[in-house]
């Protein structure tokens, strides 16, 4: 009784020692023809974080971004992923961003992008079927998935809801939050290279040594 009972003062202790960080908050929304229309995310947080990777995923649609013209199918024109209005400088885009023809995915980061600020970029968005519709409009990108990461190590991931009175429109809406995916430095890149050589070399020392059984 007495270890459930330190048990759960420990946990007790561990909860209220856990800081409360804000969820920061992006404004995200396509409304329009995806060909014609720029593409916006707002950084909304209420404290202070900035917005440090944002990622847009298709893969969960029958879409594609179409970047090269007579490329994916329908492609009688394309549009390559390309900032608008200098907000590229103003957020502290990191460059180059290249987006592949035909891919679903693509992730920009920023050094600047601090609250109140807006990304806009061009680029478009093709059906992945020889057969579907040449223009695409916002409403028809329910479902697709994006996330935000913050400088506040946290990232809301979430899909493209439809917009009530737009009926052309879809917009991001957080679903869960979570720590953001840590990245190993390049100095820890090469311990565990160091550290799997090792054990390797271990191995076969070991096998060079064992006795051969006749």
């Amino acid at each position: 009784m007495r270890k459930i009972l330190w048990a759960a003062a420990a946990l007790s202790s561990l909860v209220a020692a856990t800081p409360a960080f804000a969820v920061g908050g992006l404004s995200f929304i396509i409304d329009g023809d995806t060909f014609s229309q720029p593409y916006s995310i707002t950084n909304t947080s209420t404290a202070g974080e900035k917005v440090v990777s944002f990622g847009f995923d298709l893969s969960s649609t029958n879409f594609v971004f179409d970047t090269k013209t007579g490329g994916v199918p329908n492609s009688s024109v394309g549009v390559p992923f390309t900032p608008r209005n200098n907000t590229d400088t103003l957020t502290g885009l990191v460059k180059p961003v290249t987006v592949a023809d035909g891919a679903t995915f693509f992730q920009i980061d920023f050094t600047n992008f601090t609250v109140g600020k807006t990304f806009s970029w061009d680029i478009d968005v093709d059906s992945s079927k020889s057969n579907g519709n040449v223009t695409v409009y916002g409403n028809e990108l329910i479902g697709a998935k994006a996330f935000v990461d913050f400088s506040n190590d946290l990232r809301a991931n979430g899909v493209l809801q439809a917009v009530s009175g737009k009926p052309r429109a879809s917009a991001f809406s957080v679903v869960t939050v979570t720590p953001t995916p840590a990245v190993p430095e390049p100095a820890t890149w090469a311990m565990m290279i160091l550290g799997f050589g090792v054990v390797g070399y271990a191995l076969r020392r070991r096998a060079v040594a064992l006795p051969q059984v006749a």
